[in-house]
This record gives C-alpha cells, structure tokens and sequence, in this order.
C-alpha cells in the first residue's frame, strides 16, 4: 500500500505509456510529471516496442491506449504480465470498447486493472481521472503483493530429463502441503506431461476432461473455466488433468510421432528449402503438395499448443497461488514454456550417475533458455543412508545451485498409496520420508513466494 512515508521517501510510480497517438502520449507525459507521486519513464508506439521497453525498464503501471495501429491490446498486456508479473496494465479505451461489456470483462480477466474512457482531441480527459486510475491500480498490485489482496501466483515447476526418478509423487505431495499450509490458499496441480502424465492416477481421480478442453476459449481463459475441468481434491487444492488417453492416441499419432521421411519426400524438402534460399517459386506435384499440407497442419497444431500452454499458465498465475507443474522427460513445445515460466524450476535428482548427468544437462538447457540460476534449485530424491553416492558429493557436483530438500527412500512406506492413488503427507504419518516432504514444502515456499492469501 502506499503510504505518506513512501513519497517522503521518493517512490515514485513509474509509468509506461503505449500509444501511437502523439497527442495522447503528450497529454499523458504532462498529467504524469505534474503528479507528485507519478513519474514517467518512457513512450512506445507498438507493442514490441512496449515490451522491449518494459523488460529493460520494469515499470509500475502501463498505461496502454486501445488504438495501437494493428495490434490487439489484451494480448500486449497478457505479454505484459507474462514478462513482468507484477507490472498495472491500465487501458484508455474509447467508447466502443469502454461501452461494450464483453470486452470489459476479457480485458478484467487478462488481468487489466482499470479502463479509462477517452475520445479524441482528449480536451475531456482529465489530470485527476489519469492520476487517481494509476494510484488505484498501483495501490491493487501492492496489496496482492503485501498479502491483503489475492496474491500473484507462483509457477513452480519440477523437471527432469530422466524418467523415473519419482518426479509426479513429488509433485502431488508438494501440491497438497503447499494447499494444505494455510487453508485460504488456492493452489493447482497442474498436468504438463501432455504425452504420457498420469497425475489424475497419483491421486486418485479419473479424469472427465483435460486442459484441451479449454482451446475453445484459448484467448481468454477464466476461472470459471479453469475450475470447469479442474475438479478439486479437497483443501484448495485442484487438480489440471493432462490429455486422456483417448485424446492422446490421436495427439500422439498426429502431433508427436513423423514418419521417416522417405527419400523422395527428403529430396522434395531439400528442393523447396533451395527454392526459398534462391527466390523460385517451387514447383510442387500433387503428391508433394499433399505431404506439405500435412507437414504445415501439424506445425500449426502445434503452435495452437504451445499457446494454450502459455495461456492456461498465464490464467493459472492469475487465479492460485500456487501452480505446481509436472512435466515430461522430453523437451517439446510445451515443457519449454512451462520452463521459461516458472517462478521455481525445481530439478528432481536421484543420488546415481544416470540421474546427476540428466540433471547437470538439465541446468544446463536453462542456462541455454536464459533462465536465472536463482530460480532454479534442485531436490535428491531417494536417499540411502549408505549409498555410494553421499548428498555431498551431489552438492559439489552442482555449486551455485541450492539444494531444497533431500528425501529418503523409503518405497515400502511409499507403494501402498502409488497403487491407491493416494498422498503420503495425507496419511498423518510421522516418519522420515513425511517430515522431509514437509521441509521441502516449506522451503519452496520460502523460495517462491506469494502474498497471504485472502
């Protein structure tokens, strides 16, 4: 919240204004230097000019006019969000868009805080109205922050390039801890494993329906939507199922598996990639063009994906507090963009040379992703006493990265609920393997957190 304090200390908001109307942009800059408590940093006339300037800048408020040349403003302030989650999108709408209800509830569930009505020449547009709009959408982003609000959701995903290594028990248990710590939390378990995930089964439920339901309502996912596939497995907790088996048949055979090429199918590639390169126009016989088809719909397929992914997350990140992903040992579209956006990469590991490899290339394909080390940790799973392998030596092996929790083997303790689909920590066991669970979960928490829910 702001406070008399915080301007006697000179904080000033700082303000992103985004418009290719010269003359809004001017009024705007005026009305925000003469505010005392607003500051602005800088004008983009595009979208990509707002994000490059919002990733370098990382402003409070982003002042965005509905009238960007070409560009839809909802999905600049979706980017917005995504690249700065802490970042007031205000729009300045004129009357089409303030007076039309169904835009005003997609641009508030994009995460949008205020809509300010303007008209060209701008004579009605007031220096208090601008002031007071900035003020309001700052003061709900500190609240949610500072804990009297519902706070900004923290992804926290767990990964591993080798399978195997207990990764989805960990994700369930984590999830139903972190729900389980306070009981306003929201938190969802999310499925991200769209190829062979069976988090439905760690937990007991048959799925019903999977996050490809929501593509029909790809560019504005709600709540509402999230929780009409979500079913909830008690305490706030959720469940987001990966695709069903029937579904996956198809998604496998149709998006996940090519044929080998054949040789004249390779050769007919390598004369279009030559056509491309020297500015001909490729000469394509009716089997050729047939194949092309087929290779340019499954491409946009998988775009369609990718996007959901990004989107059902951006929604998630909106709605919990915490989004727990489990993903799958192979690298695809949709487990790169669980990667790049979460809050916590958590890096499962099992004390063998087969597991510190897969985890040393997979801190590796962050680092390579542009990820910062401090949102990556990793967590030692299946930890033997008197194994060959010491949690020291692991720690050497990888300096500069935190290790959260070490978790002990303990698979007789362990199998009764992954062949009954339920949670250990749930159990009310005292034992080492709970205790350590628990440890974990604080310490994500810790690492990762997000404001008091309310």
């Amino acid at each position: 919240m702001l406070t008399s304090l915080d301007w006697q200390l000179q904080k000033r908001i700082r303000v992103l204004i985004a418009s290719s109307d010269a003359t809004l942009a001017e009024r705007l800059w005026a009305f925000l230097e003469q505010g005392g408590d607003t500051r602005p940093i800088g004008t983009a006339s595009s979208g990509r000019e707002c994000l490059d300037v919002l990733k370098n800048q990382a402003p409070d408020i982003l002042l965005i006019a509905d009238g960007l040349s070409g560009e839809d403003v909802l999905d600049i302030c979706r980017e917005a969000i995504h690249v700065h989650p802490r970042i007031a999108p205000v729009i300045l709408a004129q009357s089409a868009r303030y007076r039309d209800p169904d835009y005003l509830h997609l641009a508030l569930d994009t995460g949008v805080c205020d809509i300010i009505h303007v008209e060209p020449p701008y004579a009605d547009l007031r220096f208090q109205q601008v002031i007071d709009s900035v003020i309001q959408a700052y003061n709900l982003i500190q609240e949610r922050i500072s804990g009297m609000g519902g706070g900004i959701g923290r992804i926290v995903t767990l990964f591993s390039l080798k399978g195997g290594v207990g990764k989805t028990t960990l994700a369930a248990n984590l999830a139903a801890l972190l729900a389980g710590a306070d009981e306003r939390r929201r938190v969802i378990l999310a499925d991200f494993n769209w190829r062979f995930g069976s988090l439905d089964a760690s937990v007991g439920h048959v799925a019903q329906q999977s996050i490809l339901d929501l593509i029909p309502v790809l560019d504005a996912i709600s709540r509402t939507d999230l929780e009409s596939i979500a079913p909830s497995l008690g305490n706030d907790l959720r469940l987001l199922p990966a695709p069903l088996d029937a579904e996956r048949t198809e998604f496998i055979r149709d998006l996940l598996e090519r044929d080998l090429l054949e040789d004249d199918r390779a050769t007919l590639i390598d004369d279009l990639l030559v056509c491309l390169r020297e500015g001909r126009t490729p000469e394509l016989g009716r089997d050729g063009a047939g194949y092309l088809e087929q290779v340019l719909k499954k491409e946009k397929v998988k775009q369609i994906l990718a996007v959901l992914a990004r989107h059902a997350l951006q929604s998630l990140r909106r709605n919990y507090h915490y989004i727990v992903v489990d993903t799958g040992c192979q690298v695809d579209d949709i487990t790169m963009t669980t990667l790049e956006m979460a809050d916590l990469t958590l890096l499962v590991c099992t004390p063998d040379v087969p597991g510190i490899r897969a985890t040393r290339a997979a801190m590796t394909l962050l680092s390579d992703l542009g990820i910062n080390r401090e949102n990556i940790a990793y967590v030692l799973n299946r930890v033997a006493r008197n194994a060959e392998i010491r949690v020291s030596d692991v720690q050497s092996l990888f300096n500069g990265y935190e290790l959260l929790g070490e978790i002990p083997a303990d698979f007789s303790a362990l199998q009764p609920f992954i062949n009954t689909g339920a949670l250990i920590v749930e159990s009310g066991q005292d034992i080492p393997l709970t205790r350590a669970l628990s440890q974990l979960a604080g310490r994500v928490a810790g690492r990762a957190p997000v404001a008091r829910a309310a």
